[in-house]
Order: structure tokens, then sequence, then C-alpha cells
């Protein structure tokens, strides 16, 4: 039986850059959840309020437990919603962090409105996928990592460090923004919640 490795982050944090690559170097498959759903007709909605699909998020997590139990060696899955997946079939989970700031301007340049980059900012902000995925698997599944001015190929080297199980990154929830971030520099993004929304 296989076991998942999850890259999870908000939108724009790099996750699936991430996932291609460190299933390249493992010599297996990256899953983009977001992508699987849509792909095998696992949605129950459009919200066109969000502009966001709802996904069937029962199949879904049996459809990836099915896969993973199905495989020897690992499966590299990126989502935002890493708590649907059964913890069960989960060796770790990789939180990808990145500066709420440095997040701003990549969501913009993404062509995203103020709204939804808000949103997900606020969901960074607050640390809302990894709360979501330590109450889902518990604090020695996660491991945070700051992706914040870093190149493609040195946060591949910590996820292989994480992976491996080398010294130097230990499980548990490590990044606060809200110490980093000036006051004023988080007033704009307070008006909308914390959830993230990466369809």
């Amino acid at each position: 039986m296989g076991k998942a490795i999850i890259i999870a982050g908000v939108p724009g944090t790099g996750k699936s850059s991430l996932a291609r690559e460190l299933a390249r170097v493992l010599g297996t498959e990256a899953i983009d959840l977001s992508r699987f759903a849509i792909d095998n007709g696992l949605i129950l909605e459009y919200d066109a309020s969000r502009k966001t699909y709802v996904i069937d998020e029962e199949a879904v997590a049996s459809r990836i437990k099915r896969i993973v139990e199905n495989r020897d060696g690992y499966v590299i899955i990126d989502t935002h919603y890493p708590e649907i997946i059964d913890p069960g079939i989960v060796d770790k989970v990789v939180v990808l962090r990145l500066n709420p700031l440095e997040l701003e301007k990549r969501l913009l340049d993404r062509g995203w409105g103020r709204e939804k980059v808000n949103e997900n900012v606020m969901a960074e902000i607050l640390g809302t996928v990894s709360v979501n995925a330590l109450e889902a698997f518990g604090e020695n599944k996660i491991y945070e990592l700051d992706v914040s001015g870093k190149s493609i190929d040195v946060v591949l080297g910590e996820a292989l460090a994480v992976v491996r199980g080398e010294a130097g990154f230990e499980p548990g929830l490590r990044i606060n923004w809200l110490e980093q971030i000036p006051v004023e520099a988080l007033e704009r993004f307070e008006k909308y919640g914390g959830d993230s929304d990466g369809f």
C-alpha cells in the first residue's frame, strides 16, 4: 500500500510547481486535487458569486484513497484543502507558507479580483490551511515551510529533507505572520474572511 505526501497551501504559494518537481525526483505521480475533481466530474456545483467549483469531498476522498492504496511508494497530492484526505493514507503534510505581501502581489499578477485576493491573503495570515491540517492529521504529520523569496530548487530541497526525515525540519506549526507583518499592512485585508478559495 502506498502513502500520500500532501503539498498544501493557499493558492499562489507554489504548491503545484513543488508537487510536480517532488514527484519527478521521487519517480511517482502528482495529483492536483482541484484538477482531479474537475476532470473526474466530482463537482457538486459552480458558485458563481465566488467564481469557484464546489467539489464532492466524499467522492474525491474515496477516489484518492483507492489510488494511493493501490500504489507502491508515495503519491504526491497538492491541494488547499488537505483535511478532506483520509488520515490513514497520509505520511506527511507539507504546508507552504508565503509572506502575505508577496502572496498579494502574486495573486494580483494573476489578474485576480481584490476580494478574492484578500480572502486568500487573510487565509494565509490566519494560517487556515495549517490549522485545518493540524486538526485533521495531528501535529506530528504537519511541516510548515516558509517559501518567501525562495526558488523552486531551494523549496524542493527542503521538501525532500522533510520527506526523508532529515534533521532541521521538525513537525508542527511554526509560522505566525501576525508577528511579522505591520498592522497597517494587515488592515486592508481585514474586510474579508479567512476562507481560501483556489479554483
